[in-house]
């Protein structure tokens, strides 16, 4: 079995898009002599729950995990939508149909976390979600900086015509 540490560490590179230190996080489980398909199947049960804590507050009380647990789990839990969440189980679960027969369940494993951490190199429907879920949440941060004044927008020297946002210098 994998510790739930393990598989925190992994979300939240995965959704930090840090593909070098997710790939790392795999070398780590395989030195550890860890069985990839189990691994698998264990993760894909650990972003259910997340996926059941991002859904509804009284899905805490069905899972069997400790209250330290619990708390960094609904932290996770909030650090991604509950579509995206549906998208890592996917491609999970068909890894795991994968792994059954593969010889090189490593590189699969890896092709899978890549996948997670970037759905640009994905066209079908979910990554193509994914992909504006993004955009649309760098719109809101962009948004949110410069309502706060931490941001600012010139105009002048910019390329195309185009507004640049530029960070307000503090004096």
């Amino acid at each position: 079995a994998v510790d739930i540490d393990v598989f925190s560490s992994l979300f939240r590179k995965i959704c930090r898009q840090e593909v070098t230190d997710v790939i790392q996080e795999v070398e780590k489980i395989i030195l550890q002599g860890r069985e990839l398909s189990q691994f698998t199947v264990d993760f894909i049960w650990y972003l259910r729950n997340l996926l059941m804590l991002s859904t509804d507050d009284h899905m805490a009380e069905m899972l069997d995990v400790s209250a330290e647990n619990l708390i960094r789990m609904q932290e996770e839990a909030a650090m991604t939508d509950p579509e995206t969440l549906m998208r890592y189980i996917r491609v999970f679960s068909e890894l795991s149909g994968q792994l059954r027969y593969a010889t090189q369940k490593r590189v699969l494993v890896e092709i899978a976390l890549i996948k997670l951490c970037r759905p640009q190199m994905e066209e079908d429907y979910d990554a193509l979600k994914n992909r504006l879920h993004n955009i649309e949440q760098l719109n809101e941060d962009l948004q949110a900086a410069l309502e706060s004044g931490s941001l600012t927008v010139a105009s002048a020297g910019t390329a195309g015509g185009q507004p640049a946002v530029k960070p307000e210098k503090k004096k």
